[in-house]
């Protein structure tokens, strides 16, 4: 994500104001590696800015998206997820506490994003890998409940 100067030269130069509820926005995003919802985000701000109303939020978060400085996406949580880390890389996302973290860039290296497939002129790509945290793993081991993998045989990794 660029810097709350460059933003709000971006929003200046297409006519438009860099508000206090852009610039708070802005900042909380920058740096942020927690990979927010909307929701977070609005619990984490509300406090520091009574007037910010949730659908202020959604469109500065969409605008960030469009002007290509957040990232977008879904874990199957049901919940939107927003990155301001736009380099390629993936996210690791636990099926049973929802938690999401970026893979280690040395462990998982991002694959070449094609220019075109199918006609689409292809612009991002983004990767999710799914499985269980460390937390998680030790605490359904401690339940007796195993750790099953969609499409992966018993024996190959399950416990």
């Amino acid at each position: 994500m660029r810097s709350v100067e460059a933003l709000t030269e971006q929003v200046r130069r297409q006519g438009g104001k860099a508000t206090s509820q852009r610039i708070l926005i802005w900042r909380a995003l920058e740096g942020d590696d927690t990979h927010p919802t909307a929701e977070d985000l609005f619990t984490r701000l509300k406090s520091q800015l009574p007037s910010l109303s949730l659908a202020t939020l959604y469109n500065v978060l969409n605008e960030l998206v469009e002007w290509g400085d957040v990232r977008r996406f879904d874990t199957g949580d049901g919940r939107i997820h927003f990155d301001p880390d736009t380099a390629a890389h993936a996210e690791l996302v636990c099926l049973h506490c929802h938690s999401v973290v970026d893979a280690p860039r040395d462990e998982v290296a991002p694959a070449p994003v094609p220019a075109q497939i199918a006609g689409y002129r292809i612009v991002a790509r983004g990767e999710q890998f799914f499985g269980y945290c460390p937390a998680c793993q030790a605490e359904l081991a401690r339940v007796g409940q195993p750790v099953h993998v969609q499409g992966v045989p018993d024996g190959a990794g399950n416990e």
